[in-house]
């Protein structure tokens, strides 16, 4: 009888650890596809991450205002998609997508293992990926005109604001696992991650 609660316990341990260990594959394991926005014809990648249905790359719509490529780089559209202030975010995503609010990239968040881990598991499925270096830092434009962090940090607009000048979004940093959440100008420009309706 010992002999054999011993073997139970042992069995129940070993799928226990295994479970653990398959979970992060489970996570990301996810659908995934392609998407035409009818407006400009480019292909868009998706992919589903929990019940949440994200772009797989930034957003690269040309707004007629409000919106620009890094340091004018028409070359990096490809790559980094474009800069927009809040406001023209807001109303640039595809039919049937929208900016984020902060309680969907909190969900985001949560699905990939709380903040000390999201930015890491949002790099393994970014895909737009030059060198070393993906999307997810595609710098900033500040509202002086000046531009900064390509390849370093980037940031996603999230459609929360804190009052009329100021408004949320999220940020990532090149060699760290976390995703930090933030404020900033509104006039500022940072990338975009259409999420479906």
């Amino acid at each position: 009888m010992k002999k054999s609660n011993f073997l139970f316990g042992f069995n129940a341990a070993i799928i226990l650890l295994i479970s653990i260990m398959l979970l992060p594959c489970l996570v990301n394991a996810q659908a995934k596809g392609t998407f035409t926005d009818v407006r400009d014809g480019r292909v868009y990648a998706w992919v589903k991450i929990g019940t949440q249905t994200w772009m797989g790359e930034n957003l690269k719509f040309a707004a007629h205002t409000g919106c620009w490529t890094y340091d004018n780089d028409s070359t990096k559209v490809a790559t980094n998609g474009r800069l927009y202030t809040w406001k023209t975010a807001q109303t640039s995503c595809p039919k049937g997508w929208h900016v984020p609010s902060d309680k969907e990239w909190g969900s985001l968040i949560q699905t990939l293992g709380g903040s000390d881990l999201a930015g890491q598991k949002m790099l393994a499925m970014d895909t737009i990926y030059k060198s070393r270096f993906p999307s997810l830092y595609s710098g900033v434009r500040h509202p002086d005109s000046t531009f900064t962090g390509i390849n370093h940090w980037g940031g996603f607009w999230t459609s929360g604001k804190v009052n009329d000048t100021v408004v949320n979004n999220v940020l990532f940093a090149y060699g760290r696992k976390d995703l930090g959440t933030s404020t900033n100008d509104k006039m500022a420009g940072f990338s975009v991650r259409c999420v479906k309706k």
